[in-house]
């Protein structure tokens, strides 16, 4: 119970963060996101099957977001967002270093 609440935190503490890229926070919302929408690999009005393809897609997405979280603890930097050089001067559009 313990280890599974700590996840949860990791997992809201990963979503909340702003420097995390919005592509590494959209691979969190795919096993949601097919649970949700109706469109299936295996349509849920099959009584067993259709449970178990949901099943499957977190089955296999967890690993990776695993990963993830794993890498957000410490701390990597191809997880954050591209971060301007702050001794570089922005003149129009053009960056001055």
């Amino acid at each position: 119970m313990g280890k599974s609440l700590k996840t949860i935190f990791q997992i809201i503490s990963f979503m909340k963060n702003s420097e995390v890229k919005l592509s590494k926070k959209a691979l969190f919302l795919v096993p949601v996101a097919y649970l949700i929408l109706p469109f299936d690999l295996v349509g849920d009005f099959f009584p067993i099957l259709g449970q178990i393809d949901d099943i499957a897609v977190f089955i296999v997405m967890w690993p990776v977001l695993r990963k993830l979280l794993a890498k957000y603890e410490k701390g990597d930097p191809d997880l954050e967002k591209k971060k301007k050089d702050p001794d570089a001067i922005v003149v129009d559009d053009y960056t001055v270093e």
